[in-house]
């Protein structure tokens, strides 16, 4: 499978950076730093090139909020699932840290 981001509409595809990154593993989209620029509608837009299927998620707003008065801490949780591989085979395992 094949992830990829759209924002307000197709074909406006996300572009990565060193902000926003796509899991390949899990489709996840992650944005670091949210900026205004941010605002809009995501979907998810996930392709089979075995299959020639493409499909597109539900648009999940996204609103970057200006109150600075409120500090969050880092957020750092360590929760991994069991991870079973096949003698020979490549295994990706990823770990992301939110928080500032």
């Amino acid at each position: 499978l094949s992830y990829r981001w759209l924002l307000n509409e197709f074909p406006v595809f996300i572009a990565l950076d060193k902000r926003r990154f796509v899991s390949q593993t899990n489709g996840n989209l992650y944005i670091a730093n949210v900026e205004a620029s941010d605002k809009g509608n995501y979907s998810c837009f996930v392709s089979s090139p075995s299959i020639t299927k493409s499909v597109f998620s539900k648009f999940i707003p996204l609103i970057p909020q200006s109150d600075r008065a409120k500090v969050y801490p880092a957020d750092i949780k360590v929760k991994f699932e069991d991870t079973h591989a096949l003698l020979g085979q490549n295994v990706t395992l990823e770990c992301f840290a939110l928080g500032k």
